[in-house]
């Protein structure tokens, strides 16, 4: 059931979906985040009634930073508080948007849907999927059983916690890992597989105003014949946490080990997540702490908030 006579917001962020090409070029050669968010509705027909729209940032989404995200949370936490509004829509550049939107289920966790959507294709495609792709993140956004912060892509939706890209060039590039999709968008309608998941809000004031002061938490990933060197350079720059991107089930390579007891010892906290597109990382008595189903970007914003509530 969808509430047509609500408000949506609909913040914009850059992203593909607002990329352009030149006419008659190559698609593929195409620049992000050229279009108002403004501009990018009115290529949608048939968009409901009780739209608003707000530039927050114009980013290619590779290029994403802690103050986009920061600047993020302000204007969502100020329109989630509209009575009048259902929903809200973030169009969003798919390189980060996993980051994202888990950064924002984390701190938000709303009783209301924040939807991320996006494209693979430029705006000056000649079949563009942005407008698709928007059009079902407006109906998730009126649907009355969404919640949370989500990702409608290519017909699917996802769970903040789930989503990830899992492509780098198909239409339907984004997938739920294990988890698999919470619904389906078709004709205009949702269908939902599951219930959306819950979570406590940390809140706003979680975060330091000052994203400088923003802990800094980088991934080192193991591989055949690594060292410690990368893992000794963090330490030495003053790196508050390191999320060791481990083979198999969270395996290190011993001598990377060796750099990271040493950077533990020195007070940087230490996580295990894999570089496995699937499955969880296993807990063993005695080594660094596993970031279980979370992936590497989102076991770092993980981590990152963790030292957030410590300090």
């Amino acid at each position: 059931m969808q509430n047509t006579n609500a408000v949506v917001v609909v913040l914009g962020t850059g992203g593909t979906i607002a990329g352009t090409s030149a006419p008659g070029g190559d698609e593929r050669l195409y620049q992000a985040a050229q279009l108002t968010v403004g501009q990018l509705l009115q290529a949608v027909p048939g968009l409901p009634p009780g739209l608003e729209c707000e530039q927050v940032a114009q980013v290619d989404s590779k290029d994403m930073t802690h103050g986009v995200w920061h600047r993020l949370v302000a204007r969502l936490g100020q329109h989630l508080a509209r009575p009048e509004v259902a929903g809200i829509v973030v169009t969003h550049g798919t390189d980060t948007l996993e980051e994202t939107a888990w950064f924002l289920q984390r701190v938000l966790a709303p009783a209301k849907p924040v939807v991320l959507t996006a494209a693979m294709r430029p705006a000056t495609a000649a079949a563009p999927d942005g407008p698709g792709n928007l059009r079902d993140a407006v109906t998730v956004a009126l649907d009355a059983g969404a919640r949370g912060v989500v990702a409608a892509m290519a017909g699917s939706v996802f769970a903040a916690r789930d989503v990830r890209k899992a492509h780098t060039s198909k239409l339907d590039a984004f997938d739920g890992g294990d988890a698999g999709p919470l619904g389906a968008v078709m004709d205009g309608k949702v269908t939902w597989l599951r219930e959306p998941p819950s979570d406590e809000p940390l809140g706003a004031a979680h975060l330091p105003p000052d994203v400088a002061a923003w802990p800094r938490v980088d991934l080192v990933v193991s591989h055949a014949g690594v060292d410690g060197a990368v893992v000794d350079a963090l330490r030495a720059i003053g790196a508050k946490g390191i999320v060791a991107v481990g083979t198999g089930s969270g395996t290190l390579h011993e001598a990377m080990q060796r750099s990271l007891h040493e950077a533990q010892a020195a007070g940087v906290t230490v996580w295990r997540a894999t570089r496995c597109a699937r499955g969880e990382v296993a807990e063993r008595p005695g080594d660094f702490p596993g970031a279980g189903d979370l992936t590497p970007p989102k076991a770092r914003i993980e981590l990152m908030l963790a030292l957030m509530g410590r300090s």
